[in-house]
């Protein structure tokens, strides 16, 4: 890769930092908040699901527009949207639980923007043979994120009052959330949806298009099979029970018996793991190709989830919950945290690339939103039935894999006789 280009990936991949960071550092303050607010398990789900359906809101609205707007915008706009909101909690006055929900929202509603815009931009950037890592790159930024929330989190959590450390831990991501919008300007444009004359993706050295595609209606009988797989990638990639296992964590392992000082060293171990086997997926994912890894990844997640869900009523050694936790984010890592993006950003063609990635991306975060919101109430049922259920989507996607999903690798962006 040209330095150009480099520039343009680490920049535009930026908001995958964001989203990680945001995800780790609420799952970080999951005890805090609820202690805060002494919030029923009900109550407990919606405030942490909150900003998740914001997410699914600003998935809906940057599809709309991610076509008719520069990308860069796009992300710039969603990067302010998210320091201020973030920002707003690191101010010396009492946050009522309503607030937070706004606050939080809010904070969602830029979440989603990212992971609509930046996959589009990255694709759109990236030689066909490098595509896979160049998109990729938004999961590791992910990664990232959710390993030095983790880290932030368990420092708090030693040197800040009881009670108070929610606050810094959300609202210190409005840092990285506001250096996006002063790099954005340094980013390549691109104008959407971008196509050469020869119908291939166009050269990445000189960031050009020469042919525009207009916007077409993506809800009509044509796109049924190309909107079902998106649909379908989005949904397993939920059922996986990767952000349930995420956000939950400390609540998981304190329901096995593992105390929480252990519990915060527990999640900056698991997800630094994961970061790495996402790093190494990337390398595999333009060689192999998507299908073999989400086969390999689906198998190893059934089984762990199993493991997990047999575990957790015996109160076993923490060590025990550690290597389960650790083998299910190295399978999710190197399958479904390595593909799902890149493989939603090439299933649309031009002039739906904008609306698809939006559709792809809202279906998969109201299918987190909702089992986020139910999980609390679900686990104080009972604690491993939802792992089984996870154990059991994982066995039927790797059905769904074989018969049904297509091989995007090395295939021109949205090329429906790959479908």
């Amino acid at each position: 890769m040209n330095k150009r280009l480099i520039l343009a990936v680490l920049v535009g991949s930026l908001g995958g930092f964001i989203f990680g960071f945001d995800l780790g550092a609420v799952s970080a303050a999951t005890q805090s908040l609820r202690a805060h607010f002494s919030l029923s398990p009900w109550a407990f789900g919606l405030t942490i699901s909150t900003s998740i359906w914001g997410t699914v809101l600003g998935a809906v609205l940057s599809g709309r527009f991610a076509d008719r707007w520069d990308r860069r915008r796009l992300i710039a706009g969603c990067a302010l949207l998210y320091a201020s909101a973030a920002g707003s909690l690191l101010l010396p006055v009492p946050h009522a639980w309503g607030v937070v929900l706004v606050i939080r929202l809010a904070c969602g509603i830029a979440i989603g923007g990212f992971t609509v815009a930046c996959p589009l931009y990255l694709s759109e950037i990236a030689p066909i043979a490098m595509r896979g890592r160049v998109v990729g790159a938004f999961q590791v930024q992910v990664g990232i994120g959710v390993i030095v929330a983790f880290s932030v989190g368990a420092a708090y959590s030693h040197f800040l009052p009881g009670g108070t450390e929610w606050t810094w831990i959300l609202g210190v991501a409005a840092i990285p959330a506001a250096a996006l919008v002063l790099v954005a300007r340094f980013m390549p444009p691109v104008a959407p949806p971008v196509l050469t004359a020869g119908g291939n993706e166009f050269d990445v050295a000189p960031f050009l298009v020469t042919t525009a595609t207009p916007p077409q209606p993506l809800f009509v009988r044509a796109n049924l099979r190309v909107l079902l797989i998106a649909t379908s990638v989005a949904v397993f990639n939920q059922l996986s029970g990767v952000n349930v296992l995420l956000l939950y964590m400390l609540e998981i392992l304190g329901s096995a018996g593992v105390n929480l000082s252990l519990g915060h060293r527990y999640t900056v171990l698991v997800s630094g793991l994961g970061l790495a086997t996402t790093v190494l997926g990337m390398t595999f994912v333009d060689r192999w190709g998507r299908k073999p890894l989400l086969y390999f990844g689906s198998a190893g997640m059934a089984l762990c989830l199993l493991t997990l869900a047999v575990a957790i009523p015996h109160h076993i050694d923490p060590v025990m919950y550690l290597s389960i936790l650790i083998a299910y984010n190295v399978f999710f890592a190197f399958s479904q945290g390595t593909v799902v993006w890149v493989y939603l950003s090439e299933l649309f063609p031009p002039g739906l690339r904008g609306p698809g990635q939006g559709y792809g991306s809202t279906v998969h975060w109201v299918t987190n939103a909702i089992l986020i919101s139910v999980f609390p109430t679900v686990q104080h049922a009972s604690s491993v039935a939802v792992f089984y259920g996870f154990a059991a989507m994982m066995v039927v996607q790797i059905a769904v894999i074989w018969f049904w999903y297509p091989e995007t690798k090395g295939a021109v962006l949205g090329s429906f006789e790959v479908l």
